[in-house]
C-alpha cells in the first residue's frame, strides 16, 4: 500500500507542477525544463513499481555506506589468498616454474625452480643471468619455434650432478615465456642401474657358462677316456653349474623382494635368542680358518622381523666377514637400542673398504677392487639382497670402517611393541 500510496503522490505531483507552468508559461524553453522533469517521475514510478520499498532504500543507504571499502579490501585478500594458494599448488607438483616476459626477466617463480636450479632469488633476474647456457639456448629457440624442449646437467658438487629437463612455451595471450623445470635425475639412474644390470649380468654369466662349455667340450674330445682329467673336468662343470644356480637363486629372490611377491611373516623375535642360536650354527664353518664369533648383547627388548629374512641378513653378512677376515681373527656381534629400534653390528678385522667402495657395496653385482682380485668367489648379489630384506622390515643398513681396522656392517630393526 505504502509503494502504490507514492507512485501516486509523485504522479499527482509532477501533474500539478506541470499543468502550473504550462498555463503561466507556453514558450518552448518552458517544456524543455518539464520534460526532464516527466522522464524522471517516471523513471522513479517504475523503479518503486518493480522495487519493494524497504528493498529501495536500502541499496541506497548501502552505496553510500562505508562498507563498500571494506568489501572491495575483502574481495582484494580473497584474490592474494587465491594466488597464494595456486603458488602452494604448483610447488607442491614438484615442478620449477619460471614466467618471463619478451626479453627474459623473471616475472613469475615458484620455489620449486630455485631447489631445481640451485639457485637463490630467481625473480626479476634476467633468464641469461642465470649462467646456465641451456636456458639460454631454450630462450632463443623459443622465439623462433614457440615450443622447445632440452635436457641439460647442473653441477651441485664435485661429486653430485643433476639431470633438469626443461620445456618452454610462448603464450599466445600475452606473449611471455612460460618454462617448466622437471628434475629427471632419478630417472637417469634408474637407466644408469639398467645398463648397469645387463651389463653385470652378461658378465656373470659369461664366465661360467664358458668354463661349462669349455670343460664339457674337453670331455667330448676324449678326456673321458682318463678318469682322473675326466674327474678334474667333471668338477668344474659341476662348481659352475652351482654358481649359476646360486646366482639365479638370488636374482629370482630381489625379483621377488623388489615386486612385494616374497611374503614375509613379521612376527616377535627374540634377537638374544635367535643369535646365539645362530651363532652355534656357524662354530663348524669357522673352524675352517680359526675365526672365533664373539657377542656382546645391549640391547633388552624383542624386535618386529621375519625369522628366515633375519636369519638370510645374518648368514650373508657373517660369511662375508668370514672371508675377509685373516685366520686367527675374531668376529664381533653386537647389538644396542637405538631409539625405537635395535642396531645389529657384524665387525670383521679384515682390510676394510673404502668410502668409494662404502656408497656402491649394496649395489648389486658390486665387488671392490680386493674382493675380486681375491681367491673369493660371490656374484657381488649378497649385500644387496640384505639391503632389500633390511628395507622390507621398516629397518636401515650400512658400513663403516673400524678404527683399529676391517669394517662394520650394520642393520636396525624395530622394536616390539605390546
Amino acid at each position: 500500500m505504502d509503494r502504490i500510496f507514492i507512485i501516486v503522490f509523485i504522479s499527482m505531483l509532477s501533474g500539478f507542477f506541470i499543468s502550473h507552468v504550462l498555463s503561466t508559461n507556453s514558450n518552448i524553453s518552458s517544456l524543455l525544463v518539464l520534460m526532464p522533469l516527466l522522464i524522471f517521475s517516471l523513471s522513479l514510478s517504475l523503479i518503486l513499481a518493480k522495487t519493494p520499498l524497504k528493498d529501495l532504500f536500502s541499496r541506497i543507504a548501502l552505496n553510500n555506506s562505508p562498507d563498500i571499502e571494506e568489501r572491495s579490501s575483502s574481495k582484494l585478500e580473497g584474490v592474494i589468498k587465491q594466488r597464494d594458494q595456486f603458488g602452494l599448488v604448483l610447488d607442491d607438483l614438484g615442478e620449477g616454474i619460471i614466467v618471463t616476459n619478451k626479453k627474459g626477466k623473471v616475472v613469475f617463480t615458484n620455489e620449486q625452480a630455485s631447489v631445481i636450479l640451485n639457485t637463490e632469488n630467481l625473480f626479476e633476474k634476467n633468464i641469461k643471468e642465470f649462467e646456465i647456457p641451456a636456458l639460454n639456448y631454450l630462450f632463443k629457440r623459443v622465439k623462433n619455434k614457440k615450443r622447445a624442449d632440452i635436457e641439460f646437467e647442473i653441477e651441485i658438487d664435485r661429486r653430485t650432478t643433476k639431470w633438469v629437463l626443461g620445456s618452454m612455451n610462448q603464450s599466445k595471450t600475452t606473449g611471455q615465456f612460460i618454462l617448466v623445470l622437471h628434475d629427471i635425475t632419478q630417472l637417469r639412474q634408474l637407466n644408469s642401474m639398467r645398463r648397469d644390470f645387463i651389463s653385470n649380468l652378461s658378465h656373470e654369466l659369461r664366465t661360467p657358462v664358458s668354463v661349462i662349455r669349455a670343460n664339457s667340450e674337453t670331455l667330448l674330445d676324449g678326456a673321458l677316456e682318463d678318469k682322473k682329467e675326466a674327474k678334474i673336468f667333471s668338477k668344474a662343470i659341476l662348481h659352475n653349474a652351482e654358481r649359476l644356480t646360486s646366482m639365479v637363486s638370488d636374482l629370482i629372490d630381489l625379483s621377488r623382494i623388489d615386486y612385494g611377491d616374497l611374503k614375509l611373516n613379521i612376527v616377535e623375535v627374540n634377537l638374544d635368542n635367535f643369535i646365539k642360536s645362530f651363532i652355534d650354527s656357524m662354530m663348524s664353518v669357522m673352524k675352517k680358518k680359526d675365526i672365533y664369533i664373539e657377542y656382546e648383547p645391549r640391547h633388552k627388548k624383542n624386535i618386529m622381523a621375519d625369522v628366515q629374512a633375519l636369519e638370510r641378513v645374518m648368514n650373508n653378512l657373517t660369511d662375508n666377514a668370514f672371508k675377509y677376515s685373516p685366520k686367527g681373527s675374531v668376529i664381533e656381534i653386537s647389538t644396542i637400542t637405538n631409539n625405537n629400534h635395535i642396531k645389529i653390528n657384524v665387525a670383521d678385522q679384515g682390510t676394510g673398504i673404502s668410502e668409494i667402495d662404502q656408497e656402491y657395496i649394496f649395489d648389486r653385482f658390486y665387488r671392490t677392487a680386493s674382493a675380486r682380485a681375491s681367491e673369493n668367489k660371490g656374484s657381488g648379489l649378497g649385500l644387496a639382497i640384505v639391503k632389500n630384506l633390511i628395507n622390507s622390515l621398516n629397518g636401515e643398513v650400512g658400513v663403516a670402517n673400524r678404527p683399529e681396522g676391517g669394517s662394520i656392517f650394520w642393520f636396525t630393526l624395530p622394536i616390539y611393541k605390546k
